[in-house]
């Protein structure tokens, strides 16, 4: 009897822990304790594995589990829930939010993720929802109207134009103001060339290297905007930085995800020409004249729409595919896509192809291993702009002309006196420009003690660059009239070396502290070819093989710097209710001397939950009202080194032969003179701030002031010329940036199928220069002006005491009474000297976005808004020129209201207001082509269905949504060119940069996109 009792208990217990050891599929809904709504996106865990899922849209989710393993739920804003695995294969969550606020994390340095209710400087994140609702190409222009002081500027509507990106004005005046990119911890190249194979950047705007991310492989952005938040990053983060994390494996079923979208693009907007004058010179028509100077067009005249006309509808397509999954010890994920973007100017186009493979793997339970690798291609075709022989001088071309008739009939160009015909040089002026890149990086992590953790990463960037550039045979262009052609093959490389040691240790169960030690190597390489060559012996065969050999030039360019640093970052805190973060890094440069090659800055900041204060006090006892409220601080200072190679003076190309010894080379005097001194420079930073919030949440503002001061300057400027060279670097002058940013969250409506919500965002900024060195009282950029028949009108500078961001152009001659001082014929003078005649800097900036869901369908639209900021109409100016444009259409006779100079008299004569006037003096002057660059506009507006589960589910589809996009639909501007957002000579230009120049760019678009997305 007790051989079968014990037999029995045996059976019964074999059976015990059979059962208790079998997996079964776990599955129910997890909604909101508040008012009952599903939660998607929440983190199901199995607690102590890698095991898990997130539910999907409705709030559902499936893991598999075994009986008495514990289920971890986690949600932003919300408590975790804990839930122990029984009998039942159902389990339902209802999450309470949580009072102490969001437990939402920013990736800070180097990938490493912090609770945002921690942190004492200001970050915004950008999810990867906002970002493909916006349907750009470029993630630079992803980000437009979405963050908080970050002003993004395009340069033209071209396919793979460039976009520019200023965080909170600029610290530097020569320098680049554009913040670092990292991808998945790594250091990424946005650089955008200036010029390219001879061409200057506003000939042909290049493209900034963030455009060959995929947008669809990103899973957030986080911004970090000052000194203190980017700090750790070291001195190429001393303007912010944009941290981007992308898509990871989840473990669990496998996913397949496909997405595509077809997009329609039209001229936004394009400047009024008048038909009221035909083409001709001097009051006489002449079918050969460049200018519309003619006679007055007669009844019956024909009037060709030149300008719209050129331009065509653009169709863009994209498709992408992910795939998701593992196990506990082992994830991957794997996407590819297609971008093919065809401009509204023919010929013009952009395509990307990017293959991405991510894994991780757990080998042991101390020990991790992962690593991404990202292959991308891209092919880029554009044409010149920027001048009258660009595609633009189809605004410059007369109205009674039809400019579709490009060729003779012999063949060669039909072209006016001095400019080459639009579509002419739309098909014998091409631009190409491709580039292969590989973005890979590995990590390590080790964990030998449950408080100590050691982090490895290896990182590199590495990408060829062609690009090829022609000129027909038969070009206008003076010297190039038989055709030329550049090449420029190029590669760059920015390896990274990153060790983190993290220890984390808990005091009397109050005091929290954690110490990351790090080291940090990056290595830059840049080696690039240029080849030109003119004349090409057969017309029709355009290579560099069939140019005049005597014409043909190489330049070989080698460019190497390093970067090493070490820092440690200290983070205390109490009851996770008051937090201190002490933050140091030093820095070892190459680009400086010697002896101040390392450089030390530091930082400290602090976060105070003063609602969890009052709380812990007894004077708060709910959240019903007032539900969290942080004050912030922060003190940083971060340094910048010069660039590469302008420590010494370069030589030039060209022998000594006119000494009695003639030997060597002589100084190259159109390049910079070398200054052996130079010194890292130092940008100083406040910030205070607060996240106050009410009615559980329902209601939030975010508000920042910083105020920041960069001295010391590494400036490169114009010197006088007995100094042996036109341009020199030295350290001197100072710059001050300070402004306020603000970020309001509504949720007006919250219910059971209906939820409305609104973000805005608002930052005004103002950047002044305080101090200069020597004598100067302005930095000008030469890499932005702009010309009008061959003479140049307006620059980007920045004045003393005034605006980083100004505007250097000429004006009319005036007394101290402003009066106009005439010449003896009563005609206006243009002013010798250049002054200030603008400010490109906007008064603010604003950002509302209104996202409305019913059930399963989604309206979400942004509306974005700058005040102030002027724009130089250069375009509008090149039109005065040619008499397109409405403003010659006074061609009568005028008494200018002044004094005659030379007596002192005042002014009874009157002048012609004829083709003499315009050109000779009008459009010599800058400041009435300054105009205000405000606008309103509606950026984006999507919407989107998902279709229920229970429709696809038969199909085998765990989600299909299909979508309808517009972009840039609405633009209220009193701006007359084009769009106002312009960038005349592209992202590449440092200091002040080129934005808030329209010169002769290809306009912006407007657009809409059919979309799909599903999964099974």
């Amino acid at each position: 009897m007790k051989r079968i009792i014990l037999l029995f208990l045996m059976a019964v217990l074999f059976f015990s822990l059979r059962v208790t050891g079998q997996e079964k599929i776990v599955s129910g809904k997890v909604t909101s304790a508040e008012d009952g709504l599903p939660l998607p996106g929440v983190t199901v865990k199995i607690k102590g594995t890698a095991l898990g899922v997130m539910s999907d849209t409705e709030g559902n989710y499936m893991i598999k589990a075994r009986q008495g393993q514990i289920i971890v739920f986690s949600f932003i804003g919300s408590m975790n829930q804990e839930q122990i695995v029984g009998t039942a294969t159902t389990i339902n969550i209802s999450l309470k939010q949580d009072s102490k606020g969001l437990n939402e994390v920013a990736v800070t340095a180097f990938g490493v993720k912090q609770q945002v209710r921690g942190l004492g400087y200001a970050t915004q994140n950008v999810k990867a929802k906002e970002i493909v609702e916006s349907n750009q190409p470029n993630i630079v222009n992803a980000l437009q109207g979405k963050v908080a002081g970050v002003q993004i500027n395009n340069s033209s509507g071209a396919p793979g134009s460039s976009a520019s990106i200023n965080i909170r004005g600029g610290s530097s005046l020569s320098g680049n103001n554009q913040p670092l990119f990292v991808v998945d911890g790594i250091p990424v190249d946005n650089s955008t060339p200036v010029s390219q194979g001879g061409l200057v950047a506003s000939a042909a705007p290049a493209s900034n290297r963030a455009i060959d991310i995929n947008p669809e492989d990103i899973e957030s952005i986080t911004v970090l905007k000052g000194p203190a938040a980017a700090g750790l990053y070291g001195l190429r983060a001393a303007s912010g930085a944009i941290v981007i994390t992308t898509k990871k494996g989840v473990s669990g079923a496998g996913k397949l995800t496909y997405s595509n979208n077809f997009s329609f693009d039209r001229v936004n907007k394009l400047p009024e020409l008048q038909s009221t004058y035909k083409q001709g010179e001097q009051g006489v028509s002449n079918a050969v004249a460049t200018g519309s100077w003619g006679s007055l067009l007669s009844a019956g005249d024909p009037v060709y729409t030149n300008l719209s006309d050129f331009f065509k509808t653009g169709f863009s397509q994209t498709h992408d595919v992910s795939a998701s999954g593992g196990n506990e010890k082992t994830t991957f994920f794997a996407s590819a896509g297609l971008l093919d973007q065809q401009g509204i100017v023919e010929n013009t186009s952009y395509k990307r192809k990017s293959f991405r493979l991510s894994g991780d793997s757990k080998i042991t339970d101390k020990l991790k291993v992962g690593g991404t690798l990202n292959y991308v291609e891209s092919d880029r075709k554009y044409v010149l702009q920027g001048s009258g022989s660009g595609v633009m001088g189809a605004a410059l071309w007369p109205t009674s002309d039809n400019m579709s008739v490009y060729l003779n009939p012999d063949g060669s160009q039909r072209t006016l006196t001095g400019i080459d015909n639009p579509y002419w040089s739309r098909n014998y002026k091409p631009i190409t420009d491709k580039v292969n890149r590989i973005i890979a990086n590995g990590n390590i992590v080790y964990d030998p003690f449950s408080f100590l953790n050691v982090t490895y990463r290896l990182g590199t960037d590495f990408y060829n660059e062609k690009f090829k550039s022609i000129r027909g045979a038969g070009t206008t262009v003076v010297g190039e009239e038989k055709g030329a052609i550049s090449e420029v093959a190029s590669t760059n490389q920015i390896t990274t070396s990153t060790l983190l040691i993290t220890g984390k240790k808990t005091f009397w169960d109050d005091f929290n502290t954690s110490l990351t030690l790090g080291h940090n190597l990056e290595s830059t390489a840049y080696e690039g070819v240029t080849t030109t060559g003119l004349g090409f012996i057969d017309p029709t065969f355009t290579s560099l093989n069939n140019t005049l050999p005597n014409t043909r030039t190489s330049i070989n360019n080698i460019t190497r710097r390093r970067i090493m640093g070490v820092f440690a970052d200290l983070n205390l805190d109490y009851k996770n209710l008051v937090y201190l973060n002490f933050r140091g890094r030093n820095d070892w440069s190459s680009t400086v001397r010697k002896d101040a090659r390392s450089f030390f800055y530091p930082a400290i900041s602090t976060s105070i939950l003063f609602s969890e204060v009052l709380k812990e006090m007894g004077l708060k006892s709910d959240d019903r009202v007032f539900s969290f409220g942080k004050f912030r601080a922060s003190w940083a200072r971060v340094g910048k080194d010069a660039p590469p190679y302008v420590l010494a003076t370069t030589l030039g190309t060209t022998t000594n032969s006119s000494t009695i010894n003639p030997r060597g080379f002589i100084i190259n005097s159109g390049g910079y003179y070398g200054n052996p001194l130079l010194q890292p420079e130092f940008t100083n930073s406040f910030e205070l701030g607060a996240d106050i919030r009410f009615f559980k949440s329902r209601i939030g503002l975010d508000v920042t002031y910083y105020n920041s001061t960069s001295d010391n300057q590494i400036l490169g400027t114009r010197t006088t010329p007995s100094s042996g060279a036109f341009l020199a670097y030295l350290n001197g002058g100072s710059i001050n940036s300070r402004g306020v940013e603000a970020i309001l969250n509504i949720q007006p409506v919250v219910s059971q199928n209906f939820k409305w919500s609104v973000d805005l965002n608002f930052a005004k900024n103002k950047s002044t220069v305080k101090s200069l060195p020597g004598e100067l009282d302005r930095i000008e950029l030469s890499d932005a002006w702009v010309a009008a028949g061959g003479t140049n009108v307006a620059q980007a500078a920045a004045f003393l005491n005034g605006s980083l961001f100004g505007i250097n152009g000429t004006t009319w001659k005036t007394n101290s009474d402003g009066k106009l001082l005439l010449d003896n014929n009563g005609a206006p003078q243009v002013a010798p000297a250049l002054s200030i005649i603008g400010d490109r800097n906007p008064d603010f900036t604003a950002g509302i976005t209104n996202t409305f869901t019913y059930k399963n369908l989604s309206l979400s639209f942004m509306i974005d808004i700058r005040r102030g900021g002027d724009i130089f109409n250069n375009t509008e100016n090149a039109m005065v020129y040619s008499g397109t444009s409405k403003k010659t259409l006074d061609r009568t006779t005028r008494v200018f209201d002044g004094i005659i100079e030379s007596t002192g008299l005042v002014n009874t004569k009157s002048i012609n207001l004829d083709q003499n006037y315009y050109q000779t003096l009008y459009a010599k002057q800058g400041y009435d082509f300054v105009e205000d660059g405000s606008w309103y506009r509606l950026r984006y507006a999507t919407v989107s269905y998902s279709f229920p589960k229970a429709r696809i589910k038969g199909i085998g589809l765990s989600n299909l949504q299909v979508s309808l996009t517009g972009r840039n639909l609405i633009l209220i501007t009193n701006y007359s060119g084009v769009d106002p957002e312009v960038s005349g000579s592209g992202a590449g230009v440092n200091g002040s940069g080129s934005f808030g120049f329209d010169n002769l760019g290809i306009p912006a678009t407007r657009g809409f996109d059919l979309g799909l997305r599903l999964s099974f």
